[in-house]
């Protein structure tokens, strides 16, 4: 199936927002958050998942990824006002929220500071904060890379780029093969499935629409404080990690603060079956 485009939002300051829509058209709308460096066409993966329960799934590009032009100056708790703004816009006065990667970590900012508009989150895999005690926590693979982002910007930008996706031609399927030989075996093998691998590329190469994507949001998460508590939550928070993801102890730490923990086989994008994909919509229309 493929998503439905809602061409753009205008917002305040004539800012625009590119949304698509899959599932129900008729449905209980929620709101899907891509990940870092790829688009609002990840929506689509979760299209059977959306129709099934009886759900309006709509996604958008943040700012600076596929469609929405760059937001100069922009910080992670922008999200709350795009977010209102898409409701508004859908004539939407409460919803739920899910997001992967990135993704999980602006639906972790609208957790904590998008109520009363957002009633529920779900977060897959998210991204944390680039903060000392986080960081000690984690494996050393991810916290060094994030901890260059936080404290060498310009150092990471030139070796971020490998990170993003950029299509097709003999150099990109190199930087392809690359970044693939750092996932998870289970990662692997998800995104190769016939159902997933069309929609997740395509939502890639168009994430890549505009340069340095990846990296540029990147730096929002890690370079920045997120200027959000997390050490309690004031709505329902689930949270989906892989057993083998990088960000797990992150993941599994926010417990403390109130969220339930759901822990399924594999790595950063495993959860791209229909086991877990049912789950989090389920969560979403309940």
């Amino acid at each position: 199936m493929t998503v439905r485009e809602l061409g753009d939002i205008v917002l305040p300051g004539s800012r625009r927002l590119a949304v698509c829509e899959v599932g129900d058209p008729t449905g209980e709308v929620a709101f899907y958050f891509h990940g870092t460096g790829s688009s609002r066409l990840e929506t689509a993966l979760y299209a059977d998942a959306a129709a099934a329960h009886g759900v309006r799934l709509v996604g958008w590009d943040r700012p600076g990824a596929g469609r929405s032009p760059a937001q100069p100056g922009r910080t992670l708790l922008d999200v709350v006002a795009d977010t209102r703004a898409v409701a508004d816009h859908l004539g939407v006065d409460g919803v739920r929220v899910a997001g992967l990667s990135g993704g999980g970590s602006h639906v972790l900012a609208l957790a904590a500071a998008g109520g009363p508009l957002v009633r529920g989150v779900v977060a897959i895999n998210p991204g944390p904060p680039a903060e000392d005690e986080i960081l000690a926590a984690l494996p050393g693979q991810i916290s060094r890379f994030m901890r260059l982002a936080r404290d060498r910007p310009s150092v990471f930008a030139t070796v971020s780029q490998v990170v993003q996706y950029r299509g097709t031609g003999k150099v990109a399927e190199i930087l392809e093969s690359m970044r693939m030989r750092g996932q998870h075996p289970s990662d692997v093998e998800v995104l190769h499935r016939p159902e997933v691998y069309d929609a997740f590329r395509a939502a890639a190469v168009e994430g890549g629409r505009q340069p340095h994507a990846y990296t540029n949001e990147a730096l929002i998460i890690w370079n920045q404080p997120w200027g959000v508590s997390l050490d309690e939550f004031p709505m329902p928070v689930d949270v989906f990690t892989g057993d083998g993801d990088l960000f797990r102890p992150f993941a599994e730490g926010l417990s403390r603060a109130g969220a339930t923990v759901h822990v399924f086989p594999g790595g950063h994008v495993s959860g791209f079956v229909p086991e877990v994909m049912n789950q989090v919509v389920a969560l979403l229309r309940s």
